[in-house]
């Protein structure tokens, strides 16, 4: 028992003076004996002692270093202004890139510099893995015990937000000055405000965080974490002001809180108008302002006032819900030269300003990029008082022009006079540089393609063909449809003559507008009332007679023929441009009789013996194995395409 104790307390003996001197030898045996059975390692070995290993990426310059690693985790480079929510990258795991970069940040010093800079540029909180991998660790991170195999698991964004105050609280100076973006979670800010104020405390350059809603409206839970970020962050960008927080708002006035405010939210703002137009012209970097149901600001706060200062020139100007801004108030605020350059962004939802309003808008906005109207309306567009003027401008590139009806609509189709009125200015050519159109009518794509709406086989003056046996059944007054009789089909125009949508004198009498065409390229979104998602459909140019043109420019593709038909995305995507290949809808014919419908294949002219040379053209040409009826004008020489 002695001799156990003891052997626990005994000192190590230190190497003596020859084994110390044996040292490099013995290393180099080590090392025959690696190369002896690792014989694939031996020359990369070699190479790294003398130095002559080719690799260039370790000799990168920072700024090229960092470029290629933005490129492992692409949310260290976000600096949008936006929520942890509206932020996420869709198809992408943040936690298993952010893993990445940090593993590539450890294969040398000059990496690791640049890694460091990107993981504290831009830091983001997520609560759980968007891949496989959290199936694997939520198991792993539940709290079992004994009794208990099934634990609840622990709160992952709560400790990852505790890390990482603590590594920014050990080296402020090196760490906390990287640090420009900080997003959480909603429950996570909503929880964890003491530990979000000493994390804010070391980061004297953050730009943007997110903070708790109750901050916003100068909740007194959040008092102390609203000082800390006016003490500690003098540089921040965004602020958001609700209802409750007027005083607080006011104080921006002094010229010492937030004098580098770029984008500024007031929501539900009770205040004198005046005090508020002092404070906007303070914030000399402002460029994008929301106000959200703020019933004291009206036209009168965009005009120009002697007494006041003026409404400061922005980039990005949203309202919503304001009732009392009517187009007035805008056109005088654009009427300002500096306004009017500025300008670029403006969204308007549920305001007093109406659809048939926005072309005085328009006129006053030459940089405009962007305009955004979604309205409810209860009365019919107003096309009986005045000729109202097209919309006009030549920067719009994205219009989102959602109107739909309100609740206390007395008729159905009151919205078909305001988009009506979108195809005309389309049709004028007044938006030359529109590529991306929302609308909130799924019909509209065919207002412009000149197509008439979807009506039920037996609607109007139109009537089911049938046979003796049914037309007691399905004719009006019981008289039969013969051709002298009144409901004779000679009413209805031929559906390959005039009738044809794409024939050179179509006309719509269901919209009350001729066949026109578009001069741009235009993709088109489109979202019912019972929609969730929006629907996409690109629209070529096409002259009157039909031809699609390549690009805005009206130049005609080289793969279309003389006699081409306008493509859309009504199922003739796989169809020759011509219609004279082998497309699916070409080559198919529509089953009857069965009771659901549907289209059969014609097979194609592998099987075909007979071929014949078409009427006026030269032998080599064969003939059309599907043949339809000709157009009222007749055959045209080399004209295959007999639709229109």
């Amino acid at each position: 028992m002695k001799f156990i104790t003891m052997k626990f307390f005994r000192r190590s003996k230190k190497p003596s003076q020859s084994e110390l001197s044996n040292t490099p030898a013995r290393d180099d045996l080590e090392r025959d004996k690696y190369w002896q059975y690792n014989t694939h390692h031996r020359d990369q070995y070699r190479y790294a002692e003398r130095s002559s290993v080719f690799a260039p990426w370790f000799k990168l310059p920072p700024p090229i270093l960092q470029r290629v690693l933005s490129f492992v985790c692409p949310h260290c480079c976000d600096e949008s202004y936006e929520t942890c929510e509206q932020s996420a990258l869709e198809n992408a795991c943040m936690l298993c890139d952010l893993r990445d970069l940090s593993h590539a940040g450890q294969v040398s010093k000059r990496w690791r510099e640049a890694a460091v800079k990107l993981m504290y540029h831009s830091i983001r909180i997520d609560s759980v893995h968007y891949c496989e991998r959290e199936i694997d660790l939520s198991e792993k991170r539940k709290r079992r015990s004994r009794f208990n195999r099934n634990g609840v698991p622990e709160d992952t964004a709560s400790a990852r937000l505790s890390l990482l105050c603590r590594s920014l609280r050990e080296d402020p100076t090196r760490l906390g000055v990287l640090v420009r973006y900080f997003k959480t979670p909603y429950m996570l800010r909503e929880s964890s405000a003491p530990t979000l104020a000493r994390t804010i405390a070391v980061l004297p350059n953050l730009r943007y965080v997110d903070l708790p809603e109750g901050l916003f409206s100068d909740d007194l839970a959040y008092q102390t974490l609203k000082f800390e970020v006016q003490a500690r962050c003098p540089d921040l960008r965004k602020m958001t002001y609700a209802c409750g927080s007027e005083r607080s708002l006011e104080a921006l006035s002094s010229g010492n809180v937030w004098q580098n405010l770029e984008v500024l939210e007031l929501a539900k703002i009770n205040m004198d108008p005046a005090v508020l137009r002092h404070v906007l012209s303070v914030l000399g970097c402002l460029r994008a302002l929301k106000l959200s149901d703020c019933r004291v600001v009206d036209d009168n706060m965009f005009k120009y006032n002697d007494m006041l200062p003026a409404f400061p020139a922005l980039e990005e100007l949203l309202l919503v819900d304001m009732t009392r801004v009517t187009s007035d108030g805008l056109v005088a605020y654009l009427s300002r030269e500096e306004t009017r350059k500025k300008l670029n962004v403006l969204s308007l939802t549920n305001t007093g300003i109406q659809p048939f309003a926005l072309h005085s808008i328009l006129a006053y906005a030459p940089n405009l990029s962007t305009l955004s109207i979604t309205n409810q309306v209860d009365t019919a567009f107003p096309s009986h008082v005045r000729p109202i003027p097209p919309l006009t401008n030549w920067s719009l590139r994205t219009l989102r022009f959602e109107i739909t009806a309100s609740a206390a609509c007395s008729y159905a189709s009151i919205t078909d006079g305001y988009y009506n009125y979108l195809a005309s200015s389309l049709f004028a050519g007044g938006l030359p540089r529109l590529s991306a159109l929302y609308v909130r009518d799924q019909n509209f794509p065919d207002i412009l393609l000149g197509l008439p709406l979807p009506t039920p086989g037996f609607a109007g003056s139109r009537h089911r063909p049938s046979s003796s046996s049914s037309a007691v059944l399905f004719s009006p007054g019981g008289a039969g449809l013969s051709p002298n009789s009144t409901n004779s089909f000679d009413n209805v125009p031929a559906r390959f003559g005039s009738n044809n949508p794409f024939a050179p004198a179509a006309f719509d009498q269901s919209r009350g507008m001729g066949t026109l065409s578009l001069n741009q390229t235009l993709e088109v979104f489109t979202k019912g009332e019972d929609d969730i998602d929006w629907g996409s459909i690109r629209m070529d140019p096409f002259d009157t007679r039909g031809t699609a043109y390549n690009g805005a420019k009206g130049h005609r593709s080289s793969s279309s023929v003389t006699s081409g038909r306008p493509l859309s995305s009504y199922g003739l995507a796989d169809s020759d441009p011509g219609w004279l290949g082998t497309g699916g809808a070409r080559r198919s014919v529509v089953m009857q009789g069965t009771g659901s419908g549907g289209f059969l294949a014609v097979p194609g002219d592998t099987g075909v013996s007979s071929r014949r040379e078409s009427a006026g053209t030269l032998g080599h040409h064969k003939e059309d194995l599907w043949p339809r009826p000709n157009s009222s004008h007749g055959p045209k020489k080399g004209d295959r395409d007999l639709w229109r």
